[in-house]
């Protein structure tokens, strides 16, 4: 197996029949690069602004670079102010790196901020992820990887893991200040990323500009593309694209999961995957099949724009 540098397009005008046939279903990433003009939060977000609106605002943060993943929000650490945070951020080194405030659910914290991100481009329906489901369990996690988060960090900072996201989700990263680097890897290249064997979503290499080659020899025939986000740029990372990123300044972002017809195979295949009782993967795989089917179906008119044929 040989890898290859994958070039990713930067579009404008990119219409939304025109991203669902060319980017969506080939799940193929793209930069939009004229997509946020209109939100308010282009001209007001920056750190200044997150000091001065939300300076007394409390919360903890893992300090340790080498931190895992925690997609739940709930990080244990140092408790800092929003003030002081921003401090850390505007101080930030590659040598001292601020500790990265990510994931974190943006209608929850700053709930007077939703209007600033109006309007959502259209590229992000239809979504399942919010709807209903018999299964409990499954709404719960479905449901929270609807949330838009938030993410903000310093020259320096960097997410803690190469990963794809789960649940075999798309990933929509708007950024709006500063600028950040991304490295990506397409899926055919998972053999050589070393996925964790307790999250299959998680690469085991914690340092891939110095990784150990004696212990992951096969990364060394990864081929990384990495480009960086400019503010008013959105990126489509499509399921089970393995991506990073680190700030090359003071960075603003807010991203988005979305799962429909283009990617639930995704999720089936990542839900069946993490159930060791091969019963109860069989039933992961018929429940969530049939969940998908339905709304597939459900959803035929909006197939139909994006193929241009009868439903």
């Amino acid at each position: 197996m040989s890898s290859r540098i994958f070039e990713i397009e930067r579009r404008k005008n990119l219409s939304y029949e025109e991203f669902a046939r060319e980017y969506l279903y080939p799940l193929k990433p793209v930069i939009v690069t004229d997509v946020l003009q209109k939100w308010p939060a282009m001209q007001r977000w920056t750190p200044e602004f997150f000091k001065r609106e939300f300076g007394d605002m409390k919360f903890r943060l893992n300090e340790n670079p080498g931190q895992r993943a925690d997609y739940k929000g709930n990080e244990e650490g140092t408790e800092y102010t929003m003030a002081q945070f921003i401090d850390r951020v505007l101080a930030s080194t590659e040598e001292n790196p601020a500790p990265y405030f990510r994931n974190r659910v943006l209608y929850e914290m700053f709930p007077s901020l939703k209007n600033d991100i109006e309007p959502l481009p259209p590229y992000f329906q239809p979504n399942w992820l919010p709807e209903r489901y018999l299964v409990g369990y499954v709404q719960q996690v479905l449901n929270r990887g609807a949330a838009i988060e938030l993410y903000i960090g310093g020259k320096g900072s960097a997410f803690p893991v190469l990963h794809y996201d789960g649940a075999g989700t798309h990933a929509f990263l708007m950024h709006i200040y500063g600028r950040k680097e991304f490295i990506v890897y397409p899926p055919e290249q998972e053999p050589f990323l070393y996925p964790s064997p307790e999250k299959v979503n998680l690469s085991s290499i914690r340092d891939l500009d110095h990784p150990d080659l004696m212990k992951f020899p096969l990364f060394a025939r990864a081929t990384a593309t990495k480009f960086i986000l400019e503010p008013g740029e959105m990126l489509f990372v499509p399921s089970h694209w393995w991506h990073t990123t680190r700030m090359l300044s003071p960075s603003i972002t807010v991203s988005i999961n979305v799962l429909n017809q283009s990617n639930w195979h995704e999720l089936v295949e990542f839900v069946a995957m993490n159930r060791r009782n091969p019963l109860v993967s069989f039933a992961s795989r018929v429940y969530l099949t049939g969940a998908g089917a339905w709304r597939s179906w459900r959803d035929r008119e909006w197939r139909r724009r994006v193929y241009q044929q009868p439903a």
